[in-house]
């Protein structure tokens, strides 16, 4: 038996070639990977948003690509909706009238209304995307894309802007959506914890290349930690223990120790992942934020990528290779070539926990 999805895809772009091979039942697939890596251009593939050189792709057993030789169906008949990263909800349209826009027929208003119930904002129906709250926002865009009763879902980010309680009810609301109608979904993050706790099977791509999938509740194991995370090569992920001492909770590691959220009480072996957007560089001259001062590791640049509009570092320090991602405009003062030596530092608040087994 075939599975639900099947898209393959080859696309050039400038210097950029994106190829991808993948399948997906009817589940969560979280598609995961730094920034440039081709996420957002992999969605737009399949939505039909973009052609590719070649490709093909099988949703519950229709041909929507054949390239070349085959027919490609356009967008708006393929079955598929796109949740965008800023929503592009109508600003001169209200809650209802934007859930209803891709509907048509007498009814239409009527299963806009069924949606809004659904996601807990019939109340607000008449309220425009300006009177809204960010998770109100989201919220309607799930309702619009779902309304259609589409045979794929994509989402790019759409929980980007959002942190802490508010994005963890919106992961929420989408398992039970996905749950209620079995639509399919392939989410676009560089989140971990969006990867941890909504996800069925991780799909990893790096450089424009889908390096492999597995699901996620192997993810943390030790038989595909030595395997799964240096296929990717993106993100600082670290083993070790976990130690309650001088009434604060700390990692430690053979060569290095960082202090971890007050909240966490937990003892014993663990892992923690760390994004390499969130470890900072110090300036020299300037005192450090106290959030940051528990947490500096020393190290030396040992090699430097440009990414589009990104840096990538690695940096060699306590005896770990670390990667640091941030935007072109930024540390412009400091001194980042390879070879150069600099400081890092971890708010206690970006260290996820994974694997902590007490």
């Amino acid at each position: 038996m075939s599975a639900w999805l099947e898209a393959s895809f080859n696309y050039q772009i400038g210097q950029f070639n994106l190829q991808v091979d993948f399948t997906m039942e009817r589940e969560i697939g979280v598609l995961f990977g730094p920034s440039g890596a081709g996420k957002s251009l992999t969605l737009r593939l399949m939505a039909g948003l973009e052609s590719p050189v070649r490709g093909s792709m099988l949703l519950g057993n229709r041909k929507l690509v054949a390239i070349p030789g085959g027919r490609t169906l356009r967008p708006r008949e393929r079955r598929i909706a796109l949740v965008f990263q800023h929503l592009a909800l109508f600003p001169h349209l209200t809650a209802l009238e934007n859930v209803a826009y891709g509907l048509t027929g007498k009814n239409r208003y009527r299963q806009a209304e069924d949606w809004l119930d659904r996601v807990h904002l019939q109340q607000l129906a008449k309220h425009y995307p300006a009177q809204l709250s960010g998770g109100q926002k989201q919220r309607v865009a799930l309702a619009r894309a779902l309304v259609t009763e589409p045979d794929l879902l994509l989402l790019d980010e759409p929980f980007s802007t959002l942190e802490g309680p508010l994005r963890r009810s919106l992961r929420r609301e989408l398992k039970r959506l996905h749950r209620e109608t079995q639509t399919p979904l392939l989410y676009v993050t560089h989140h971990i914890e969006d990867v941890c706790s909504l996800g069925d099977r991780i799909f990893f791509i790096k450089d424009g290349c889908l390096t492999g999938s597995i699901p996620v509740d192997d993810l943390w194991n030790s038989s595909s930690q030595a395997g799964a995370w240096p296929a990717l090569g993106w993100g600082n992920l670290l083993h070790g223990r976990i130690k309650q001492k001088e009434g604060s909770t700390w990692f430690l590691w053979q060569q290095g120790e960082l202090e971890l959220a007050p909240s966490l009480r937990a003892e014993g072996r663990a892992s923690i992942f760390i994004p390499p957007h969130q470890v900072k560089l110090l300036y020299p001259d300037i005192p450090v934020d106290p959030q940051l001062s528990t947490n500096i590791i020393e190290g030396r640049v040992v090699e430097k990528l440009s990414l589009g509009s990104n840096i990538s570092l690695f940096v060699e320090a306590a005896e770990l290779q670390w990667q640091v991602e941030f935007p072109h405009r930024s540390y412009k003062d400091i001194d980042v070539s390879e070879g150069a030596k600099v400081r890092l530092a971890v708010r206690p608040e970006s260290i996820t926990i994974l694997d902590a087994h007490s």
